[in-house]
Parts: C-alpha cells; structure tokens; sequence
C-alpha cells in the first residue's frame, strides 16, 4: 500500500492532530496573528475573497459526501461491491467523526469581526479539509485504477489543501484547525485503505503497484 496506510505515518498523523488541538486556536499567538493578517488581506482583495468563496465549496458536504458516495455507487455498479463498501464508510465514517470531534472540543471560531458566512458549529477540527482530504484520498486509492492512482493522490492531496488554505483565508477557521484537519482527514482514508487490505478486499494493490516504478503484471485488470 501507499505511504499513507503505514503504522509509524498513522501515529505521526495522529500526533500533528494532538498538536494541532492542544496548542491551536484563540490562546496561540501565531494563530491568531495569522487570521488578523488574513482579515487586512480579505479586506483589500475584495475580487480574490469572493473567489475563494467560491472556491471553498469544494470541501462543502454537498461535494465531499455527493463525491465519494458518487464514487462508491460506480464502483458497486462495476461490480467492485468490497471497494464500494469500504469507500462509502469510509467517507461516512470519517464525517461523523469530525463531527463528533468538533461537539468534544467545542473550539471557538475566529471572532475578529462579523462574517457573513461564519458557521455556526465549532472550529476545531476543520471540517472543510478533514472531508475533503479524507474523500479525495479515499477515492484516489480506492476507485482510481491501479495505473492511475499515483497522480490522483498528487491531485487529491493538492486539492485539499487548497480547501483548507480556504479556510483560513475567509478567516472561519484558525490554521490550527485546518491542520488538524488535513491529519484527521488523510489518517481516516489511510486506516481505511489498511483496513480494506487487511481483511482481503480486491484492488488495493501492493505498494510498488501504486507509487513505484515497476508495471503491473500484463495479464492483471488495471481496470477500476
């Protein structure tokens, strides 16, 4: 498998998460000085501001949860029912998860000034790059074929990232919140793809397959 479904990757994962919860937020300096320098940006970009709002709702529920569902369900339809089915937990395991961990820790969002779109749950994690890591990585090394997978966790990785950097730029989450994201995110799409291996599910590749240089064998379906 990929880096990604590692055990030592998964506790460092787990740790940034920690960090991220422990020591981010309102009492953290650099937090907070990053979100201000965010706001006087905001403000004198009014263009790029609406464009990144636009721009965030890549990682809405609506794309994360309609995406990866979509996904399972072409997967299932292909006839991979044990890759649809560890996908679409996957996907929804991981959404509880954050949601249940923003109602645990009940973080404060940014309260600098008054926001039209501020959401009215939690800050901590994030959930705008938890779901997206968490779907476009699961999708990238689930239902990508074999042969494909290497860039589409490039692009998913990159995607995400993109959604949190989002975040943070319209000043609703704390960059601490989209880190622990991100680690929330790509830990629950590496435990699941672990977690799919380790109980014989078809295509999920070793990972040379996937990340190295070496071909498949020529008599192996690279098909989804």
């Amino acid at each position: 498998m990929t880096m990604i479904s590692r055990p030592p990757f998964f506790a460092a994962l787990a740790l940034a998460a920690l960090l991220a919860g422990l020591l981010g937020g309102p009492h953290n300096q650099l937090d907070v000085s990053t979100i201000r320098w965010l706001a006087e940006v905001r403000h004198a970009q009014p263009q790029l501001t609406s464009f990144v709002a636009v721009l965030t709702q890549l990682g809405s529920i609506y794309v994360t949860l309609g995406l990866g569902l979509l996904a399972a369900f072409w997967l299932f339809w292909r006839g991979h029912r044990d890759r649809a089915l560890l996908l679409a937990a996957a996907v929804i395991g991981e959404r509880l998860m954050m949601d249940g961990l923003k109602l645990a820790i009940g973080r404060t969002r940014p309260e600098f000034e008054t926001l039209p779109f501020m959401p009215a749950s939690s800050s901590f994690p994030s959930g705008h790059s938890g779901n997206s890591m968490a779907v476009f990585v699961a999708i990238a090394l689930i239902a990508v074929p074999p042969a494909w997978r290497r860039p589409a966790l490039a692009v998913a990785i990159i995607a995400s990232m993109i959604v949190g950097v989002t975040r943070s730029f319209l000043g609703v989450h704390w960059p601490s919140d989209v880190i622990g994201g991100w680690s929330l995110g790509l830990l629950a799409a590496g435990l699941a793809v672990e977690a799919g291996r380790r109980s014989g599910v078809s295509g999920l590749e070793p990972e040379h397959e996937i990340v190295g240089r070496h071909r498949l064998p020529v008599d192996e379906d690279q098909s989804a």
